[in-house]
């Protein structure tokens, strides 16, 4: 075809080409006639179409595209994995009159948690309005996460820790949810950390007097439990897409563009970079937040579960603390602790999690077995460190004086030493009663 037959309207119709816009704008109407073989006969109930302020669209334009109309942004729906507007979420998540058909009420039965459909099911949940739900559980687009204070705290082993503290509004939806919703989740009686009535010394105290104390440490523990996983989870509980993806927004939170970037707005100091912050891209549950505890010991249940099967296999006792995974046994898993770590850190990896190879240890009888914090060799005790280098503070107190002693400045120094000493006591009965005779000598 030359170009004289292209100027005066004889080229051939291309069977595959696009339509052009309607005959207002001057242009061919969409070519509809001609179908093509790869597809299925039109059915005449779907319209070819879809007519947005009197402009034709083609919608058979591409290969394998579906002749169906153009769904408004109304009708379309948003899966867990995305982090939700408040216009979708406030769409997806349902109403009293219209819940969200995706929510599973007999299986939350059987967990025995709140019936929550909707999101306006979740606001009474939680004391709030669906107004201000909505503006705390929207995501905010990629900046400094709007409702979160940042600051760092220094380790013990080294190094800093971010701390993401909620603001007051956010904070007190946390609350109310780790009270109503949080607290109720099914959790492994391995678990001990950020449980009533279980603490470290609850954690230690079924490894006293064992031949040998394995412990391992996970590494990013919270950083660990992202958004996807907190919604995932919810979902399997048998909440719906909306209420999942806004519990989930509500307890996670994001690092600015992903990155440490120093100088930037919202940085309060220049120490904050570290290598893995680029890869923290995803909001993750805040270390700060009231839920993220009791939401990470909740995710770990399948986790303990493997892991507990897995200690009785060895003979051995499993016990976690956050992210403290304690294992101790006798002579037979003395003899097999490398290939039971073997296996540990297999199950670890599939769930998702990584192990600080750093702070593997292998404690046997003959030397000092610790197990978050606590002397475990053959009872229950503080080390002797700390125990000599509180004693040392309180003679010095009883010889000196209180006031010179307070090097740290505390507000109320004397409570101070009264928490050290009931600490000590409740690890260490009879040490703790040596040390609280000290302190009655103390002239205040």
């Amino acid at each position: 075809m030359g170009i004289f037959d292209w100027l005066f309207g004889k080229k051939k119709k291309d069977p595959y080409g696009g339509g052009g816009l309607s005959k207002d704008y001057g242009a061919p109407t969409p070519y509809t006639d001609m179908p093509r073989q790869y597809e299925r006969p039109p059915d005449p109930a779907s319209p070819r179409t879809h007519d947005t302020e009197n402009r034709e669209i083609n919608l058979s334009f591409r290969q394998g595209r579906s002749k169906q109309p153009l769904a408004p942004v109304r009708d379309q729906t948003i899966g867990p994995s995305t982090h939700g507007r408040a216009g979708e979420l406030d769409h997806l998540g349902g109403t009293r009159d219209n819940p969200d058909p995706f929510t599973d009420v007999q299986k939350l039965r059987s967990h025995g948690l709140p019936e929550v459909d909707s999101l306006d099911a979740l606001s009474d949940l939680v004391g709030a309005s669906r107004g201000d739900l909505l503006f705390l559980a929207a995501r905010a687009s990629w900046g400094r996460p709007a409702h979160y204070s940042i600051r760092q705290i220094a380790k013990k082993s080294g190094g800093t820790r971010l701390l993401m503290a909620p603001m007051p509004k956010l904070k007190a939806v946390q609350r109310a949810l780790h009270r109503k919703l949080v607290e109720q989740l099914p959790v492994h009686e391995a678990a001990h950390g950020f449980r009533k009535g279980r603490d470290a010394l609850s954690a230690a105290t079924p490894h006293v007097g064992k031949d040998v104390v394995i412990s391992v440490d996970i590494e990013n523990f919270f950083p660990s439990f992202t958004f996807r996983r907190v919604a995932g989870y919810l979902r399997t509980l048998g909440y719906g897409r909306g209420v999942s993806v806004a519990i989930a927004n509500l307890t996670t939170a994001r690092l600015a563009d992903g990155k440490f970037k120093e100088g930037s707005k919202w940085t309060p100091g220049h120490n904050l970079r570290h290598p893995d912050m680029a890869g923290r891209y995803n909001p993750e549950l805040p270390q700060g937040a009231p839920t993220s505890p009791g939401l990470a010991n909740a995710i770990c249940l399948r986790m303990d579960k493997r892991l507990d099967a897995l200690a009785r296999k060895f003979g051995a006792t499993y016990t976690r603390y956050a992210d403290d995974l304690t294992f101790s046994g006798y002579d037979d898993l003395a003899k097999s602790a490398g290939h039971l770590l073997q296996l540990v850190r297999q199950i670890v990896r599939t769930e998702g999690l990584r192990l600080n190879e750093k702070k593997t240890r292998i404690m046997r009888g003959g030397r000092q077995q610790r197990v978050t914090g606590v002397i475990v060799n053959s009872k229950t005790n503080i080390p002797r460190r700390e125990y000599d280098t509180l004693k040392a503070i309180l003679h010095n107190c009883i010889k000196h004086g209180p006031a010179g002693q307070n090097r740290e400045n505390h507000p109320d120094f004397k409570e101070h030493l009264r928490g050290r000493i009931a600490h000590v006591s409740h690890v260490g009965p009879e040490r703790g009663r040596k040390l609280l005779r000290m302190f009655e000598q103390i002239r205040w």
